[in-house]
């Protein structure tokens, strides 16, 4: 459990701090002075040290900071400050703090910031050794480990620069177009490191690394990063999305492209780094884990830690295999331990920072997961509520399906239901061949050709008898009777079912009418109608 020393003298938002941190398992001391931290470094060692700017006693928190790494030389650090003082981001700089936030920041940011700095490793730990061939015995071709004094140089003045670089474009210290020039010219060290091979060049680089604060900012060169990527950049560093360890590939990855083949990890890096969420595209798509090929991404995106794809395996193909992609991080470890206990997935792979669980032939689907007795109307409405919520916004943008089934909801663990595919594509192609065996669409497909706002009214009221009566109907009957809500023989064939809906039988009876303008007026009113119904005492 890391030890954090928190240095703020706001006893209230030092104890809201406190409690933060403590309540996501860590260890936590707070004071609100220089001298006070300094005592409490000297009894025990910590991990990190979280410090305001501006705190009591006659040190500032950057003052406080460079007498604490005196006697604590490798703990870490993150900076707060709530003013605008352009010599603080210089002064944490040289101190190579971690990080550094301004005031006011959400808490959620200040627990990114904690666990990406925490998790920091070095970048060159292990790389200072190189192979090279035994003295005399050449024809042998013998090979040994030689630490080279020379490298590690240059990678800690390379290390020790970057680290400088990312907090002053952290803090935001520099003129946007200042810190373009001075982004160049550590690009232009970046590239000449990457060619680097002889312990001369080595010695030369790691005296410029060090020199790099004084160094003239550099003109653009062929070569170099255009100013609308490095506006990019800037903005995701700025907010968290971009980390120090990041930056020590972002030149590499940008001006070699062969390097991004080589692992998942570095294509992920490069599409993180470089391009906008448009020009993204999703790097798991087409590995393949455990034999299974992700074939493409069912539902999530690459920001999130919880993700579906859709999987095909390499010899015995069964549809509906789904892999479910996990970022390995405390947050998913019960999500985890959950799915494997309950014998829904096994385990295919853990490997690139991810967790890749299998769940066979639609083991993710409303279908699978659903009890076969069904749930009472209030648990069914709990569950379906985000779907409909969800079928709404695709109204409000001009989407409509008319068409999905129990088979096309995810039930990801973790998260709310959620349709697959929401396309009019099955609904108009229905209307165009008159398949009278799909029962799936709503009832007006054969009439009208493509799918409305009452279509899918219709459509989720028979997700809500499902969910309610269970998958499996009695009989084939009562599946066409739901069609043909509103007529005698259809109102007569489904009233044994009315106690089993209890107070949502009304709304489901509105919501399936056969005749589209017998419906709620809109799904907003039929939403409405199942909230009041669920919340009315009972009868």
């Amino acid at each position: 459990m890391p030890n954090i020393l928190i240095v703020e003298d706001d006893p209230h938002f030092s104890s809201t701090l406190v409690d933060l941190l403590e309540d996501n398992n860590y260890q936590v001391e707070a004071v609100p002075s220089g001298q006070e931290a300094m005592a409490r470094v000297k009894r025990r060692s910590f991990d990190l040290v979280l410090t305001d700017v501006r705190i009591a006693g006659p040190q500032d928190g950057v003052t406080a900071l460079e007498a604490i790494q005196k006697i604590q030389p490798n703990i870490r650090s993150i900076i707060m400050t709530g003013y605008a003082d352009k010599e603080v981001p210089v002064r944490a700089a040289r101190l190579r703090a971690d990080d550094y936030l301004h005031k006011p920041f959400k808490l959620r940011t200040l627990l990114q910031a904690l666990a990406a700095v925490l998790e920091r490793e070095t970048p060159f730990r292990n790389l200072f050794q190189r192979v090279a061939e035994a003295p005399g015995q050449a024809t042998q071709r013998a090979v040994r480990w030689v630490f080279d004094s020379q490298l590690q140089k240059l990678n800690t003045a390379r290390e020790n620069c970057t680290k400088e670089l990312f907090l002053l474009l952290r803090a935001n210290h520099l003129e946007e177009a200042l810190a373009y020039q001075v982004y160049q010219s550590w690009e232009q060290l970046e590239l000449e490191y990457l060619g680097a091979q002889s312990p001369a060049q080595w010695k030369s680089l790691a005296q410029r690394y060090e020199n790099f604060s004084q160094a003239k900012a550099a003109p653009e060169s062929e070569r170099s990063v255009s100013l609308a990527n490095f506006k990019q950049l800037l903005a995701k560093i700025m907010d968290g999305r971009v980390e120090l360890v990041h930056l020590f590939k972002a030149v590499q990855l940008l001006h070699q492209p062969e390097t991004r083949r080589e692992s998942l990890e570095a294509y992920s890096a490069f599409h993180w780094l470089w391009l906008s969420s448009e020009q993204q595209e999703d790097p798991f798509v087409g590995l393949v884990i455990g034999g299974y090929t992700l074939t493409s991404l069912r539902s999530g995106d690459q920001s999130q830690a919880v993700r579906l794809y859709e999987a095909r395996h390499e010899l015995h193909f069964a549809r509906g295999d789904l892999v479910l992609c996990l970022v390995s991080s405390r947050e998913t470890e019960p999500l985890e331990e959950q799915e494997l206990q309950s014998g829904r997935a096994r385990l295919l792979e853990r490997r690139l920072n991810h967790h890749f669980l299998l769940y066979k032939g639609f083991g993710l689907t409303l279908r699978r997961n659903l009890p076969n007795e069904g749930l009472s109307p209030s648990e069914a409405w709990q569950r379906l509520r985000p779907l409909f919520l969800q079928v709404r916004e695709y109204h409000a943008q001009g989407k409509f399906c008319g068409n999905f089934s129990l088979q096309e909801i995810d039930c990801i663990p973790g998260q709310p239901l959620q349709i697959t595919r929401f396309s009019e594509e099955s609904y108009c192609h229905i209307h165009r061949t008159r398949q009278i065996n799909n029962l799936t669409a709503a009832p007006e497909v054969y009439e009208v050709p493509r799918p409305t706002a009452a279509a899918d009214q219709a459509v989720l009221g028979r997700i809500l008898f499902e969910t309610i009566i269970g998958a499996n109907y009695p009989d084939a009957e009562t599946r066409i009777n739901i069609r043909c809500l509103g007529s005698q023989q259809a109102d007569a064939c489904l009233r044994p079912y009315i106690p089993r809906l209890g107070p949502l039988a009304r709304p489901f009876y509105l919501m399936c009418q056969a005749d589209p303008g017998k419906r709620y007026p809109s799904l907003d009113q039929a939403i409405s109608a199942l909230d009041a119904a669920i919340a009315a005492p009972a009868r």
